[in-house]
């Protein structure tokens, strides 16, 4: 198959106008923000680049995982109005997770995730939204990131992390990707917003679909323009939280115009950031309490 690859206008949702979107958009970054890259970590975003995820093994403290955990599981439990259900009630989510608990803007403005981002987009990023998410077992139809799919939100360029605050092996759910999605697409990408498995498989070989299982304290990170979806959960349940990265704030449907904070963070917390952190809060509401 002749792929569309990232030098190729038809690889990108949107076209022409979120690409010079997206270069305006860096260019003002790199001008306004000086940054240094941390060599440890570029080894690790060369694995990214090449097959859009790494795995970093035991990353992440647990103890303060833990914390994050426990407050998620205490409005879980209490059923608060700080959670409801999505997708049909295949999950159930944490709203405003900066906002509902005291844990998950210390993880996201996490010194080495801005390191690894960095490095990714050559400029200081912005966190743009995070999903808190619990998922369990249903007899519900695929649907929805059950489903392959791209991410649109930075049709260029956008990189996630992903935090299982469960173990999650093959029959939990895990985060399923296609090596090397995100620098060839087929040239009818745009036909399904969802793709279904046996299309996906046909295209690129079975082989290439991974179901990245890891650990708790482990990290995962994708660059989610590739093909990507969570593989439907057969039993047990997993808990995960995400964090995406960008240089813009994110859109809806590859649409510039769309382009907007959607999330908050409290005021007092942004103002306890170092200032070297603040502009990764660019793209967040600060919210007085």
């Amino acid at each position: 198959m002749n792929f569309l690859t990232q030098d190729h206008l038809g690889y990108y949702r949107g076209g022409m106008p979120v690409i010079q979107y997206y270069n305006e958009k860096i260019k003002d970054r790199r001008e306004k923000y000086p940054f240094t890259i941390n060599e440890k970590y570029v080894p690790m975003v060369e694995e990214m680049n090449q097959n859009g995820f790494c795995i970093m093994k035991d990353f992440f403290e647990k103890e303060t995982l833990l914390r994050l955990l426990a407050e998620t599981e205490e409005l879980f439990r209490s059923k608060s109005d700080k959670t409801r259900q999505v997708q049909n009630g295949n999950h159930t989510i944490v709203t405003e997770p900066f906002l509902n608990t005291r844990t998950a803007h210390e993880i996201a403005f996490d010194q080495r995730l801005i390191d690894i981002a960095t490095i990714f987009f050559n400029c200081v990023p912005g966190i743009g939204t995070f999903n808190l998410r619990l998922s369990e077992p249903t007899q519900n139809p695929l649907q929805g990131t059950n489903m392959f799919h791209r991410d649109f939100n930075s049709p260029v360029k956008l990189m996630k992390f992903f935090f299982y605050l469960t173990d999650v092996g093959p029959e939990n759910g895990p985060f399923t990707y296609v090596q090397g999605s995100n620098r060839e697409v087929p040239p009818n990408w745009s036909r399904y917003h969802r793709w279904p498995d046996e299309k996906i498989e046909e295209i690129y070989g079975a082989d290439r679909v991974k179901n990245l299982t890891a650990n708790f304290g482990d990290v995962i990170m994708a660059t989610t323009n590739g093909f990507h979806k969570g593989l439907k959960i057969e039993q047990g349940r997993r808990i995960m939280f995400t964090i995406n990265y960008l240089i813009h704030p994110e859109m809806e449907g590859a649409r510039v115009e769309s382009a907007r904070p959607r999330f908050g963070i409290w005021t007092d917390d942004f103002n306890k950031l170092p200032e070297s952190k603040k502009p990764v809060a660019d793209f967040l509401i600060k919210k007085e309490r």
